[in-house]
C-alpha cells in the first residue's frame, strides 16, 4: 500500500467520524430544545388554573429563552402580557382567556405537541382542582 492510499484512508476516518459527529450532535440539539419546549408547555399548562402561582410565573419568564426563535409565542406572549397590565377591574375576563388561549395553542404548536381534533378550546380553558372537580374561574387574574 502507498503512502498516498495510506493518507487518502486516514483522512476519509477522520472525515467520516467528523460528520457523524456534527449530525449527532445536531439531532441531539434538536433533541434537547424539543425537551426543554414541552418542560416548559408542561409548567404553563399545568399551571393556567392560577395565574399568580409560581409554576406559571416560571413557565411564562421562561418562554422569552425557550421560544425566542419562535416570532408566533414571542407576540402571543407579549399580547398575553400587555392584557394582564389592564387593571383588573377594566379587562374582560374574555379578552384575558383569548389571549392566555392563543399562547397555550401557539406554544403547543411550535413544541410539536399535538392532540386529537377532539380536544376543542375548552379543554385549554378548564381546569380541575385536587378533588376532581371542574374549577370555573382561574385564580390570579
Amino acid at each position: 500500500m502507498t503512502s498516498e492510499a495510506i493518507f487518502v484512508t486516514i483522512f476519509a476516518s477522520l472525515l467520516s467520524g467528523l460528520f457523524g459527529v456534527l449530525i449527532s450532535f445536531k439531532f441531539y440539539e434538536r433533541l434537547e430544545k424539543r425537551k426543554l419546549r414541552i418542560e416548559t408547555a408542561k409548567k404553563l399548562i399545568g399551571g393556567r388554573f392560577n395565574l399568580a402561582s409560581n409554576e406559571f410565573n416560571i413557565a411564562m419568564n421562561e418562554i422569552f429563552v425557550v421560544y425566542a426563535d419562535c416570532p408566533e409565542v414571542m407576540t402571543a406572549m407579549t399580547n398575553f402580557w400587555e392584557i394582564l397590565q389592564v387593571p383588573q377591574g377594566q379587562r374582560s375576563s374574555k379578552v384575558v382567556d383569548d389571549k392566555l388561549l392563543t399562547l397555550l395553542k401557539t406554544v403547543c404548536r411550535n413544541s410539536g405537541i399535538t392532540h386529537s381534533k377532539d380536544i376543542n378550546d375548552d379543554f385549554f380553558l378548564r381546569t380541575f382542582n385536587g378533588n376532581g372537580n371542574p374549577v370555573s374561574a382561574k385564580q390570579g387574574v
